[in-house]
């Protein structure tokens, strides 16, 4: 129950808050990126809080938020790139979310 509830912060997070402004220039900018992981951060700490322990809590929402800004950081430039060609723009996309639930399934284990 916990993972499932995780990723449906995931998905608020990653795509329900992000901003046109955000999906469209994270690539381009830092300043873009970081709201965005700031974003997912936030919304991850307040699903969290009610999921893990306090002791935990700092670690798991910290190193999520810190890769989850290094996967995008890349997977968004690659995606830009490709953004006119469909066949591999989806795929990018799905290689991203992969590594987001892998992120979050491996930190929930660690804890």
């Amino acid at each position: 129950m916990t993972f499932s509830l995780l990723l449906l912060a995931h998905w608020i997070g990653d795509f329900g808050l992000q901003t046109s402004n955000m999906a469209l220039n994270k690539s381009k900018s830092l300043k873009w990126l970081l709201l965005h992981v700031l974003t997912y951060t936030g919304v991850l700490l307040a699903f969290s809080a009610f999921l893990i322990s306090l002791e935990d809590l700092i670690f798991f929402v910290a190193v999520n938020g810190l890769l989850h800004g290094i996967t995008d950081f890349f997977t968004s430039k690659l995606a830009d790139r490709y953004k006119d060609i469909p066949r591999r723009f989806f795929p990018i996309l799905g290689l991203d979310q992969l590594l987001h639930t892998l992120t979050l399934y491996w930190t929930l284990q660690m804890i």
